[in-house]
């Protein structure tokens, strides 16, 4: 369903839930950042097309209210995050993707934000399977129905403005690149 090139394996989980407060201030600053994406592509590309209007204010509104959950779930755990965390690594290598010369590069920031909604997706499932019946494991539960929507719905402003052919051709290179990155990464209590 998410296409991924490489699947995460599912020990990755274990090892991310055993730091509960370092993987949810991870997810709280992917949540930040994905509803300050969703604005920036409004306020970017929002003239060109108009249809994003309401669908970017939506999407960072969601995204918004997900922050809030872990923001939340923080408080509740009651401990202090032990990493220090920089940028996203793993974001940043994919945003390479879309600074390509004689590209159109509103097509590659799509296909790059269904793709990081697909991983994140992807690991919320394996983080809902591993903590079934708990707080984190429903919580989880939810989030993963909510980026796989996120990741259809980049795709198909991807097809609607570009074209099934040209979206699902650079898709499929932009996934093969997004597997080494993500392959390349350190395992931790990250989302990525």
């Amino acid at each position: 369903m998410l296409g991924l090139h490489y699947e995460t394996p599912a020990n990755w989980a274990d090892q991310a839930l055993a730091k509960p407060a370092d993987l949810m201030l991870d997810h709280l600053f992917c949540e930040r950042k994905a509803a300050a994406m969703a604005l920036h592509t409004l306020r970017v590309h929002g003239k060109r097309f108009p249809k994003l209007k309401q669908l970017m204010q939506d999407l960072a509104a969601e995204e918004f209210e997900h922050a809030e959950l872990c923001e939340k779930f923080l408080k509740e755990l009651g401990e202090k995050p032990v990493a220090q965390l920089g940028g996203n690594i793993y974001a940043q290598g994919l945003r390479k993707l879309w600074h390509v010369k004689g590209r159109d590069n509103f097509l590659d920031m799509l296909l790059v934000c269904s793709l990081i909604e697909a991983r994140s997706a992807e690991r919320f499932k394996l983080l809902a399977d591993c903590a079934k019946s708990s707080a984190f494991g429903n919580f989880y539960s939810d989030l993963y129905a909510s980026e796989v929507g996120h990741y259809n719905l980049f795709i198909s402003l991807g097809v609607d403005f570009y074209g099934e052919d040209e979206t699902q051709k650079r898709l499929h290179e932009m996934r093969a690149a997004e597997a080494q990155l993500i392959q390349a990464m350190p395992v931790g209590p990250r989302i990525h």
